[in-house]
């Protein structure tokens, strides 16, 4: 399997915790709030910091790179599903984050949905 591209940072457990205690911060904030663009962003946040712990602790690495692709490509690598629900969430933080036109309810729902699924599955990993 060829490397993912995109800059790369080493990390180790320790650092993996740390994501991991980022995302369910994230996610505790987007599931307490009631604005979509703020709950998305929010949850897409949590789901970033998620692959984070997920690629540091599997991996040894995590993706460097400010547009996150080079993140999708790296959890790729541990779990393509998980990828998958990582890019369905990035595919809404321009909207989310920086339009004027508001994220709509169910979108900014989803994505708190797909945060869920890739916190979880970091859980499961950090704590077996």
């Amino acid at each position: 399997m060829s490397r993912p591209k995109g800059t790369r940072k080493p990390c180790d457990a320790q650092q993996a915790r740390r994501r991991l205690v980022d995302a369910r911060e994230f996610l505790e904030a987007a599931e307490l709030l009631e604005a979509p663009d703020v709950v998305a962003t929010n949850a897409i946040h949590a789901a970033i910091a998620a692959a984070d712990a997920i690629a540091c602790y599997s991996l040894g690495e995590r993706s460097g790179d400010g547009n996150h692709a080079a993140a999708v490509d790296l959890l790729k690598r541990v779990d393509a599903g998980l990828a998958s629900t990582l890019k369905r969430a990035l595919d809404r933080k321009t909207q989310a984050a920086y339009e004027t036109a508001d994220i709509s309810k169910s979108d900014a729902a989803a994505c708190v949905r797909w945060a869920r699924q890739i916190v979880s599955a970091a859980e499961s990993r950090l704590h077996g």
